[in-house]
């Protein structure tokens, strides 16, 4: 029997814990649903990120791995604009659009396009090669990821599992120390307005911790690899997106 995960499999659970989260999210129930639901899956992104790392080393073609998350993220932008101009989601306080307010609420593809196109920029920076243009390319690309899905989050994330690559020790340290800290500022910011699990469950990026195990679990396989298998993730996340946004506006 083989032993730990494999990439499909990871992925598969990571994308049934997406589309909980987002239930639970963009649907609003919080009240119907445990807070603890908007804990528990803060692994999404940063699991995501591991593979796409793990798949940067992998890959016939970083090129065309780019290209892929890049379309996909374009994709994603103009469905999202799309609905939220048909929708007139403006800002209650001003009556104007804003900029998140009408490219959200996520596309996970452009954060994960920046930080495929850093890392490449990093390990050409590790290999001398191009290290003048690297540099300037990874200083915009860093930027670019504050305005990005989780980028502030996911950044130095992804400076971890890259700089440890191939060191899953070094790597789940480095991520449980970030942890730790986000957890530190979580527990600072308390105010006692509400209970400390509720503030938990809201402040609730230290969750990303809970990556680690799943970590731990790669096997360091591909898995299943079919025209299925590589394009699953694409449909499904806007897909699911856009059908609970738009369940959302209409139910408001």
């Amino acid at each position: 029997m083989e032993k730990g995960l494999d990439a499909y499999k990871l992925k598969i659970i990571a994308l049934l814990f997406m589309i909980l989260d987002h239930i639970h999210s963009h649907l609003w129930l919080y009240g119907s649903m445990p807070q603890w639901i908007s804990l528990v899956t803060r692994f999404v992104s940063p699991l995501f990120l591991y593979l796409m790392i793990e798949g940067f080393y992998h890959t016939r073609s970083r090129a065309k791995y780019l290209l892929r998350l890049s379309v996909a993220a374009l994709i994603m932008l103009a469905g999202n604009v799309a609905i939220n101009l048909y929708f007139h989601n403006v800002n209650p306080g001003t009556g104007k659009y804003s900029y998140f307010g009408l490219t959200g609420p996520n596309n996970i593809f452009l954060t994960l396009a920046l930080l495929f196109a850093l890392v490449w920029c990093l390990e050409n920076i590790k290999r001398r090669q191009n290290i003048g243009r690297s540099i300037l390319i990874a200083v915009i690309v860093a930027f670019l990821c504050l305005l990005a899905e989780g980028g502030i989050y996911m950044l130095p994330i992804a400076v971890i599992m890259w700089f440890f690559h191939e060191k899953k020790a070094l790597q789940c340290v480095g991520i449980g120390a970030f942890g730790l800290l986000l957890l530190a500022h979580t527990l600072v910011t308390f105010t006692g307005a509400c209970s400390l699990y509720s503030h938990l469950c809201f402040d609730n990026e230290w969750g990303m911790i809970l990556v680690i195990p799943f970590i731990l679990l790669y096997n360091g396989k591909r898995g299943k690899n079919t025209a299925f298998s590589k394009y699953l993730f694409y449909v499904i996340y806007p897909v699911h997106i856009w059908i609970l946004v738009i369940i959302n506006f209409l139910h408001n």
